[in-house]
């Protein structure tokens, strides 16, 4: 069963449902990537690193996973380990040690998404 919307009858609705299916679309791609296998030991690369806030500069997870020279699924993980984030019901949610670190969990237009300092240490 589906819904016609048309264009010419309602254009702010027809906009809304079709950034809502493009928002979906990009959601279930970054669920595919998500389900793969992580792998079972922290890259060498991962142990020691830190989001760091004492520069102003704030990086989304992904950005600061490249400035790192690895997958953002690499990088959640590694956050997940030392207790930055947890999952929960197959979602990332900022702990409080995230959030002393300097996370924060924002909303944008393609949906959630955590900043980061944008400096790393280690640690």
């Amino acid at each position: 069963m589906g819904v016609a919307i048309s264009r010419m009858d309602d254009t702010d609705l027809y906009k809304d449902t079709y950034e809502e299916a493009q928002r979906i679309i990009r959601i279930s791609d970054e669920l595919r990537m998500s389900l793969e296998k992580v792998s079972a030991s922290e890259p060498e690369a991962t142990k020691n690193i830190t989001p760091n806030t004492t520069k102003e500069e704030k990086l989304t997870t992904s950005k600061l996973a490249k400035k790192l020279g690895m997958s953002t699924k690499e990088l959640l993980a590694s956050f997940v380990e030392k207790g930055y984030l947890e999952i929960r019901d197959g979602n990332h949610y900022l702990t409080d040690a995230g959030k002393e670190t300097g996370g924060k969990f924002m909303m944008g237009k393609h949906g959630a998404y955590f900043i980061w300092g944008g400096g790393i240490s280690g640690g």
